[in-house]
C-alpha cells in the first residue's frame, strides 16, 4: 500500500545525541509554521497512509485529498509514548473540533479515509492514481480567484491556525525531548522501529 507520509525518521532520531535533537525540533516546527503560513494556499495530495507526522504536515496546509482505500491517517503519538503538543492540538482543533481533536489526539487513532472526511479531517476523497491531479486542480481553482480578496479572506479564516504557534515556545524542544528520551518512550520507539524491520523482510 502507498504512503504519503510516514512522519519522522524515528530511525534516525534514535540515533541522536540530546543537543542535536534539541537541534532539531525547531528545525521541524519551523518547517510546519513555513507550510501553514504560505503566502498562497497549499494543497496536500495523501496518496496513503499518513499516520504521526505524515498527518501533521497535512493539517498545516489548506486542503486535504486523501486516497480511498485501506489507508490509515491520524495523529497517534501517544500510542509510541510522544505527546501531541498544545501548537499542534492547535491546529486540528481548528479542523475537527474541540472534541474531536481530543478524542483523536488523546487515544492516539489512526482513522479511514472515509472517517476522516466525514469529520473534516480531509477535503476530498479520489483514487491513489488521481489525488495528485486533484489537488493540483484545487490550487488551480484557487489561483483563478481574485487575488488580493482571495488571500486577504484567507488570512483572517486561518488567524486560529496562525494562532496556535504561539505555544511552540523556546522550551518547547526540551519538553519534546525529554518524553522522547524517557525510558518508557525509547522502549515503545525501538519495538516500533523491530516491527517496522521486521515487515520489510518479510
Amino acid at each position: 500500500p502507498g504512503v504519503f507520509s510516514a512522519g519522522l525518521d524515528v530511525p534516525v532520531l534514535l540515533t541522536l545525541e540530546r543537543d542535536a535533537l534539541n537541534r532539531f525540533w525547531p528545525d521541524f516546527f519551523g518547517l510546519l509554521e513555513d507550510i501553514a503560513k504560505a503566502p498562497v494556499p497549499v494543497a496536500a495530495a495523501m496518496t496513503g497512509h499518513s499516520p504521526a507526522g505524515g498527518a501533521v504536515l497535512s493539517i498545516c496546509c489548506d486542503y486535504r485529498v486523501a486516497a480511498e482505500g485501506d489507508f490509515k491517517i491520524g495523529l497517534n503519538e501517544v500510542q509510541v509514548g510522544l505527546i501531541v503538543p498544545p501548537f499542534l492540538h492547535g491546529i486540528l482543533r481548528h479542523w475537527v473540533g474541540a472534541r474531536e481533536a481530543e478524542r483523536m489526539t488523546v487515544s492516539g487513532a489512526l482513522i479511514s479515509p472515509s472517517e476522516a472526511l466525514a469529520m473534516g479531517l480531509v477535503d476530498e476523497l479520489a483514487s491513489p492514481d488521481d489525488v495528485p491531479e486533484r489537488a493540483v486542480r484545487w490550487c488551480s481553482q484557487m489561483a483563478a480567484l481574485p487575488r488580493k480578496p482571495m488571500l486577504s479572506t484567507r488570512r483572517s479564516a486561518r488567524k486560529p491556525l496562525f494562532e496556535a504557534f504561539e505555544f511552540v515556545t523556546d522550551d518547547l524542544s526540551e519538553q519534546m525531548s525529554a518524553v522522547f528520551y524517557a525510558p518508557d518512550t525509547q522502549a515503545e520507539l525501538r519495538a516500533m522501529v523491530a516491527r517496522l524491520g521486521s515487515r520489510r523482510k518479510s
